[in-house]
């Protein structure tokens, strides 16, 4: 009986694919505890994109306003401080345009390729305003962990509530 289960478990264990990727399978191989990115969930901007993790990630996160333009939120946390704000998205081709809502003008454009978006290394000043002293924007680079607006939910703010909370309602 112990030969039995014990063949039954490597005939299981060998049951592993060799790492192809079919139609909607994971785009890139996720950050250890993340969940895989379906190819489909990149065809629209709107979802939940991370770096790091824990308590020291850093999210962004789209939603579809009820007026039909994308909203978004955004914590980025450094090692010299953290960098936060809202406002709305836009995409085209390979171009995320993020323009913040607030007092000071901080038009960003980051590449959108796959299931990564990267900041630009170089902000316009007003991005400045977004952060804390030291702290900057420029060159985050954040991997999209879940393509649907309840995956973008599961952001949260610098205090811990729902980022993109009420943003879909603008």
């Amino acid at each position: 009986m112990r030969r039995l289960c014990f063949a039954l478990f490597l005939l299981v264990a060998g049951c592993g694919r060799t790492g192809e990727r079919g139609p909607g399978e994971a785009v890139d191989a996720p950050e250890e505890g993340r969940v895989p990115v379906e190819r489909v969930q990149t065809e629209t901007p709107i979802g939940l994109y991370e770096a790091g993790s824990g308590a020291a990630a850093s999210q962004l996160c789209i939603v579809e306003a009820d007026s039909g333009e994308l909203r978004f939120g955004l914590v980025v946390r450094t090692a010299s401080g953290t960098c936060s704000g809202a406002g709305q998205v836009s995409r085209r081709s390979e171009t995320l345009s993020l323009l913040m809502a607030g007092n000071s003008a901080c038009p960003i454009q980051a590449r959108a390729e796959g299931v990564h978006v990267s900041f630009p290394p170089t902000l316009p000043a007003g991005c400045s305003y977004y952060c804390a002293p030291g702290a900057s924007l420029a060159g985050a680079r954040l991997d999209k962990t879940g393509g649907t607006e309840a995956d973008a939910m599961r952001a949260r703010d610098l205090v811990g509530d729902a980022l993109c909370e009420g943003l879909g309602g603008m």
